[in-house]
């Protein structure tokens, strides 16, 4: 049997490999899109709910300050400023699992768009390449022996599964990366944070390094709230490749920044500047983790990449076979 039997014009093979591999990435992007939109769901119920939880917190503090007959009973028996304490804290412990759970929502929903707009480009290739598709398929049904079939079908095969692994390493170095960005800017607020309250301890810079100490704290605490989230996405992409996993970093707690508000002095500045700097450090140690992590991941990807290489050196000397006979 012949191996050529017609003729037919194909598209050149490196814009049809460059166009598979973008369907292949296509597929796998689309079914992040489903999962990434449940998430969206589950987390703006949960946004729903602390919500529901920090409005009734703040209604008991409004209840208490406001005078009557059990505000009066609390006076009397010097229980009023505990009381005041204690659901002050509550309402700011609800307040801050409200804003957490704000910040991985908007994390998400710009997952969510990323990831819409890098669908849409690939989309631009699939008529064309499943038109070509169906040419070529045509083509090896009429020129080709069936061993040659099975070896190229053998071979796209094991191509299909190292290009998977090429996205999933490359999600996980994305994710890696956004999580290390964020982790640095978060430490750059601590640093600064870290100054005001050294000079805090010693001079007492008054509301003026109040504002600046907490201003910084603040932009480092929200950093963390999307640092977490980032991490867990992170873990989740680790996961994907079975490769290591890394824990969470907590943020700036609100009730270490109430009771410095509430009693100032040189202890409980001496506490927020040691969890100030406890925070530095473990944030430079997590750094370290996703330097060792991106790096270890970057070597995985050319591993990979050799071997798709040398698959597709395989499948090009068939190709090149085509029209020897058999």
């Amino acid at each position: 049997m012949k191996g050529i039997v017609c003729k037919m014009e194909i598209m050149d093979n490196e814009k049809l490999m460059e166009m598979k591999n973008n369907i292949a990435m296509l597929e796998t992007l689309q079914k992040r899109m489903e999962k990434l939109t449940s998430r969206i769901y589950d987390a703006e119920k949960d946004i729903t709910s602390l919500l529901c939880k920090f409005e009734k917190e703040s209604l008991d503090v409004e209840k208490l300050k406001a005078e009557n007959f059990s505000t009066m009973l609390l006076r009397v028996f010097g229980k009023y400023d505990d009381k005041l304490d204690y659901e002050t804290e509550e309402m700011l412990l609800a307040k801050a699992d409200y804003d957490k759970s704000v910040e991985r929502v908007n994390e998400l929903k710009q997952q969510r768009n990323e990831l819409g707009s890098r669908i849409a480009e690939l989309k631009k290739d699939k008529p064309l390449y499943e038109s070509e598709l169906r040419k070529r398929e045509e083509y090896i049904r009429n020129n080709m022996t069936n061993e040659t079939s099975v070896k190229y079908v053998e071979l796209e095969k094991e191509q299909k599964l190292l290009l998977q692994q090429i996205i999933e390493t490359d999600e996980a170095i994305r994710a890696a990366n956004k999580a290390m960005h964020t982790a640095e800017r978060g430490c750059q607020y601590l640093e600064s944070a870290e100054k005001w309250a050294t000079y805090d301890v010693w001079f007492k810079s008054g509301i003026i390094g109040h504002m600046s100490k907490y201003n910084n704290i603040d932009n480092a605490e929200s950093e963390f709230n999307k640092l977490s989230s980032q991490l867990k996405d992170l873990q989740k992409e680790l996961h994907d490749v079975k490769t290591m996993e890394i824990s969470e970093i907590s943020g700036i707690d609100s009730t270490t920044r109430a009771i410095d508000f509430w009693f100032d002095n040189i202890f409980t500045d001496l506490k927020v500047r040691g969890k100030i700097r406890s925070d530095i450090e473990q944030v430079n140690d997590l750094l370290g983790k996703l330097r060792l992590i991106i790096s270890r991941l970057e070597n995985n990807k050319k591993n990979i990449n050799r071997k798709i290489s040398d698959v597709e050196n395989k499948k090009k000397d068939l190709i090149l076979n085509l029209g020897t006979t058999s």
